[in-house]
């Protein structure tokens, strides 16, 4: 009997499923899913494909323009328009941004397929870096303004990753799909290298907020002896992509020098002096107990030993 890819050990060094074409997708949708498959899987270059779309969402964003301004009222759906269930006038009018959702929400399901520092990894994060270091453009988004309006037609700029905080809240919508092992602690890598390289900031879905013993997905291991260590040790996986690789663990212990506690109790601030010898301590407790599996052991005395070099740095 076949396992389960999502638990099997064979895909500790090799992509998950995808699971990114859905049934009810349309043509369109289909072809530009099987563009960032494509990408993934090294049939087109990162920087290829980001040139692609980037041409792609300009030269759709101008030709809606042009269209939209050929209307009687290009502010507003036609009686017609609103019976044959177009639900918004974002489905006509320029829309980038909406180009912009649906690109990031793909990419949040594909981080979770590729393991730490996979080349299908790697040419996510590449594809990204091309979009963002291409030169800044205008381009038109949304509905014109108000006839005899001095103001002039809204645009986006592109590709100002560093100003679209709110891209982050996407790839939460995709939290609760990662958390088979083997894919959280894919996921965990990816959000982690995002986060460094100051593309998607995702400090926040951090897997080392569930290493606290005040986190509430902490269980008791008195009460829990069985499934408890598990669960810890497989946060404990996901938590260890932010320390274990030389990039991602400095940025951390750089964010957490910053401040000593925590303030307040924002679940968005997750970085503090506090907390990381918190994390430390949790580390070297797994990694010495025998409660737990030797790889949730190996990786926490793995995550133990590189945070003291940090600090020895």
């Amino acid at each position: 009997m076949n396992m389960d890819p999502e638990y099997s050990e064979e895909y500790k060094q090799k992509p998950l499923p995808f699971k990114l074409i859905e049934g009810w997708d349309t043509e369109d949708e289909i072809l530009k899913k099987k563009k960032l498959e494509a990408l993934v899987n090294g049939d087109v270059t990162p920087r290829d494909a980001a040139i692609e779309f980037n041409t792609a969402v300009v030269q759709e964003a101008d030709r809606r323009k042009e269209e939209l301004l050929k209307r009687p009222d290009p502010r507003n759906l036609t009686p017609e328009e609103e019976e044959h269930g177009i639900p918004s006038m974002r489905a006509i009018a320029p829309n980038p941004s909406g180009d912009l959702e649906e690109l990031i929400l793909w990419i949040a399901r594909l981080c979770s397929a590729c393991p730490p520092y996979h080349p299908g990894q790697d040419r996510i994060i590449g594809f990204l870096e091309v979009l963002r270091d291409l030169p800044r453009r205008e381009v038109p988004d949304g509905v014109p303004p108000e006839e005899g309006s001095d103001e002039p037609y809204s645009t986006m700029t592109l590709w100002e990753f560093e100003s679209w905080g709110w891209l982050a809240e996407i790839f939460r919508v995709e939290e609760s799909a990662c958390q088979p092992p083997l894919r959280w602690r894919n996921w965990q890598s990816s959000i982690a290298r995002l986060t460094t390289l100051n593309l998607i900031k995702c400090d926040f879905l951090c897997s080392l907020e569930h290493l606290l013993p005040s986190s509430r997905e902490y269980p008791d291991l008195a009460k829990r002896p069985i499934d408890g260590p598990n669960k810890i040790g497989n946060y404990l996986i996901g938590a260890a992509q932010w320390i274990i690789h030389p990039d991602e663990g400095r940025y951390v212990y750089e964010q957490c020098k910053k401040c000593e506690k925590v303030p307040g109790l924002s679940p968005r601030e997750m970085w503090s002096m506090e907390r990381w010898r918190e994390w430390k301590a949790q580390f070297g407790f797994v990694a010495g107990d025998e409660r737990f599996q030797g790889k949730f052991r190996e990786m926490a005395r793995l995550a133990f030993e590189k945070m003291g070099e940090y600090e020895r740095c």
